[in-house]
């Protein structure tokens, strides 16, 4: 990225309270992939940033502070693509909008004039999404990933009633089905809507061919 040497790209997400959130920029395949990541599997530095209200700096996820901390996020951002990661929580006073996460491919600490580079860059964030509520207002790119969380609320709704849970375990079942089969969230989720697939209370899910 221009003026963050070693940074391969970034992802953006709104988070209005754990584990809800919603991905609404990737520049790459490997940020994309970091952000389903964390979504599917709940854990990751974008939670604890939102969580803390401060920035999560990862100069090299394979250390083995951080596979304690996220034991099976860490090792499959790794196999991403993504060695080190920093996520930067994108503040209005004490409120979080959400979380923007940038990415290195090889081990790396991001600090000095990188470090501020990154903070300015993630109020520039900030400034667009407060921008949103303006008429018109829009991140540019953001129409898929708007249409990616449609399905899955959708789709959370739909196992809610299938299974007769309240809306937070069947969003819960449908990360676990796509964390199992090594899917993404959004295609599990459009499985469910065009009712290929459907849970059941058994636990094992029918899919239809």
């Amino acid at each position: 990225m221009a003026g963050l040497p070693g940074v391969g790209g970034a992802g953006l997400a709104l988070m209005s309270s754990l584990p809800a959130q919603q991905v609404r920029f990737t520049s790459d395949l490997v940020s994309a992939r970091v952000e389903e990541l964390q979504l599917t599997l709940g854990e990751g530095p974008c939670k604890d940033a939102y969580s803390s209200r401060r920035p999560v700096l990862v100069s090299d996820l394979d250390d083995a502070f951080w596979t304690r901390q996220w034991p099976m996020f860490a090792p499959a951002a790794v196999s991403a693509g993504a060695r080190a990661v920093f996520a930067l929580p994108l503040l209005v006073g004490a409120i979080c909008l959400g979380v923007i996460d940038l990415y290195r491919r090889s081990p790396g600490a991001l600090v000095g004039d990188d470090l501020t580079e990154a903070l300015a860059f993630a109020d520039a964030a900030t400034e667009l999404l407060l921008a949103e509520s303006l008429p018109g207002g829009r991140l540019p790119g953001t129409e898929l990933a708007a249409a990616n969380r449609t399905v899955v609320h959708q789709a959370t709704g739909m196992i809610s009633a299938q299974l007769d849970v309240p809306i937070a375990e069947a969003f819960l079942r449908l990360r676990a089905h796509a964390f199992v089969g090594g899917l993404p969230l959004d295609e599990v989720a459009a499985d469910v809507v065009a009712r290929r697939l459907r849970f059941t209370v058994t636990g094992r899910n029918d899919a239809s061919q």
